[in-house]
């Protein structure tokens, strides 16, 4: 009987963990990273919010900045499980870093401008939704 292996290294998936690498392969595993950059991505904002009332550029505007924490951490949430997702639940190298750093310039710009949260959740549907048929080509085009 024959097991699948790498061909780039000759490495073969653990059998108990569904591992290649040490790296997890689950649905589970990668909810679990997405809810972290996510996390991360929505603390930093409401760091950067307290912070920027001290006088720094794109200082925020009166109000609760709940909703629009609210708003980027969905967002960012659905684009981390749909970048993992259409990459077979093992991520991309530098994939956080490239969804934090647009979610967290999503959060201070939206915190310094306050536009409509009805247009935010307009443009980000349709962000996420352009997101979601990407990542179907993306998947049916790398099957293996």
């Amino acid at each position: 009987m024959t097991t699948p292996t790498n061909e780039a290294d000759g490495t073969q998936p653990s059998a108990e963990t569904g591992t290649e690498h040490g790296k997890p392969r689950t649905a589970l595993a990668a909810l679990g990273w997405s809810a972290a950059v996510t996390a991360a991505v929505v603390a930093l904002g409401y760091a950067s919010y307290r912070w920027a009332a001290t006088g720094l550029p794109l200082e925020p505007l009166p109000g609760s900045p709940w909703p629009y924490l609210a708003t980027w951490g969905v967002l960012c949430l659905a684009c981390c499980l749909l970048l993992r997702w259409s990459t077979g639940f093992g991520g991309v190298e530098g994939a956080a870093q490239a969804i934090g750093a647009l979610a967290f310039g999503g959060i201070r710009t939206s915190l310094a401008h306050r536009p409509d949260l009805a247009l935010l959740w307009t443009y980000g549907a349709l962000a996420v939704a352009l997101a979601a048929v990407a990542a179907v080509f993306w998947r049916l085009r790398h099957r293996s």
